[in-house]
């Protein structure tokens, strides 16, 4: 008990230093505005200290506090076990005899009943934000493709959400693996992302009341508990719902299939979209990538499409439900034309919605809507006046790999340690935290791919950092070229935060942790893996490619 007690207090005091190092952050960034004169160098030899101090602390709390009881050794990691899929096993680069494009969409909504009864955590405050009531709606939406060869179909999901866990993706796999099994049908590929909506019910967690589970945890994981502290019945409620509900649009989605052809275009949404550190010009804001799905039957068509923006149009203050742009997106699309819509997120990192609506005469409830409801049309309407002349070859090809992740941020570790999110952690030999996650490349008829990513890419990660005219914090180069162009004749393009939510991905050259040289209150990386994630998943990008595209 007493040694339990000690560590409850080295637990504060560690927490109340590093509240203190965030207010030193504050306070220096004040007085480097103040003295810009002394340059760079000072402010940048400043924040390099500040991180290192910081990173101590936090780690010194990760060693203190006692680990959650299911933490398992890798020594007894089964990939198979926690639903892990490699994809298909060969690259086809043309189609086969008998090939054709099906496609089934479906698409439901995940608000359990009592939504607006002010029990559900909206997903962006980690102090307890309360859902007051219901805006639009925050739904799952599902396409299943397949280019039927065989090699089985390929499922992709999205669930307005800031992020989805590992943890939770793998659950919804295996249950959608369990009826496949039961129907005979084959899915080589099941992906789920999050729309990255900032105004929806907390699809991870992370929004449960921190300080509670921060110091209750303690003593459960202390105690080898593994249960929800109490008052969390709500939050795991709806966790329960969202994932019951993908489970249930996949098996709709598949029932619904039947065959047609299918179309490319590329999209170019930047004049709506701005980089919010005015690092990217508008002119180089890359285009992204849509399919369109036209069935034989003459039924409802499908479009799919990455989009390069923040869903922040809609303010979480407003402490109402909303999907932001995607709900009006969809929308939109089905009342011009009857149309469905996937949208998934591209390289997202700090690119932002860029128009202007005017409000005059619209009532409280209108205005609160406004930029959303603008944005999601104006996103329509380009993707309506695509061409998709390209009709594309039945050909999918579809490989993932499996990686490991050692964090180099504390904080990441903490939240897991904390259970603030329920993200798998393994410990290697020497005890220390991996966290297991995965990548996967989709590409369609050997002409365009995306490269599916578990974190919140920034644009210049994958496409190189001359779009930021080489931006660095650190003063070296970022050594890779252009995802986009990894595989001969084809193009590529990312969908991020999908099969996982690891945070963001900077180039490593240009992390800075908790100050940054670039735009103001943006220190994106205190909500990221560390600084050499971006390295990291480009080179296991790389190798997997190597590995499948031969």
């Amino acid at each position: 008990m007493k040694k339990n007690f000690s560590r409850i207090i080295s637990v504060i005091l560690s927490v109340c230093l590093l509240m203190s190092c965030g207010s030193a952050v504050a306070f220096a960034a004040d007085e480097t505005s103040a003295a810009s004169s002394f340059g760079d160098s000072i402010a940048k030899g400043f924040y390099n200290a500040l991180n290192t101090i910081v990173e101590s602390l936090v780690s010194t709390i990760c060693k203190i506090y006692p680990n959650p009881a299911d933490w398992q050794n890798l020594s007894d990691y089964d990939s198979d076990e926690v639903g892990f899929m490699p994809g298909r096993e060969t690259y086809q680069t043309g189609a086969k005899d008998g090939n054709f494009w099906s496609l089934g969409y479906a698409s439901l909504s995940v608000l359990p009943e009592d939504a607006d009864e002010g029990i559900y955590n909206l997903g962006r405050d980690l102090m307890n934000k309360i859902a007051e009531g219901v805006y639009d709606d925050q739904r799952v939406r599902v396409a299943v493709i397949d280019d039927n060869s065989g090699e089985g179909a390929v499922v992709m999901g999205a669930v307005d959400g800031m992020g989805l866990t590992s943890t939770d993706v793998r659950e919804i796999r295996k249950a959608v693996l369990a009826y496949c099994e039961e129907i005979g049908f084959e899915v080589s590929s099941i992906n789920f992302s999050a729309t990255h909506a900032h105004s929806v019910l907390d699809t991870q967690g992370v929004s449960t009341e921190f300080f509670k589970k921060l110091f209750l945890n303690f003593a459960y994981n202390a105690m080898g508990k593994t249960d929800s502290l109490p008052g969390m019945e709500a939050a795991d409620y709806f966790k329960a719902y969202f994932i019951a509900q993908s489970i249930e649009a996949v098996k709709n989605a598949i029932a619904d299939m039947e065959s047609g052809k299918l179309y490319f275009d590329e999209i170019d949404f930047s004049e709506f979209i701005k980089d919010k550190r005015g690092l990217i010009a508008k002119e180089d804001i890359p285009a992204t990538a849509a399919l369109y799905f036209v069935p034989d039957s003459g039924s409802e068509a499908t479009y799919i499409t990455d989009i390069t923006c923040h869903a922040t149009s809609f303010s979480a203050s407003n402490g109402l439900v909303g999907s932001d742009y995607i709900y009006y997106m969809d929308q939109y699309i089905k009342e011009q034309t009857g149309a469905n819509l996937v949208m998934v997120p591209g390289a997202v990192g700090q690119m932002s919605r860029d128009i202007e609506v005017d409000t005059t005469g619209m009532t409280e409830w209108e205005d609160m809507g406004a930029s959303a409801k603008a944005l999601g049309a104006e996103f329509a309407k380009l993707v309506l006046a695509a061409d998709f002349a390209n009709e594309l070859d039945p050909v999918l090809n579809v490989t993932h790999k499996e990686i490991f992740i050692t964090p180099e941020n504390s904080i990441l570790v903490l939240a897991c340690e904390v259970r603030l999110v329920n993200n798998k952690v393994f410990l290697d030999e020497n005890g220390d935290a991996l966290m297991p996650s995965e990548m996967g490349y989709l590409e369609f008829g050997n002409e365009f791919a995306f490269a599916i990513m578990p974190a919140e890419f920034y644009p210049e990660t994958f496409w190189d950092d001359e779009i930021t005219n080489g931006t660095t914090w650190d003063g070296t180069e970022w050594p890779y070229d252009s995802l986009a162009e990894a595989v001969d004749g084809v193009t590529i393009y990312p969908i991020s935060i999908t099969n996982d939510a690891l945070g963001y991905v900077l180039t490593d050259n240009n992390f800075a942790f908790m100050g940054h040289i670039i735009g103001e209150e943006i220190a994106d990386e205190v909500l990221s893996v560390g600084k050499h994630m971006g390295s990291f998943l480009v080179e296991e990008y790389y190798e997997m490619i190597e590995d499948f595209v031969k």
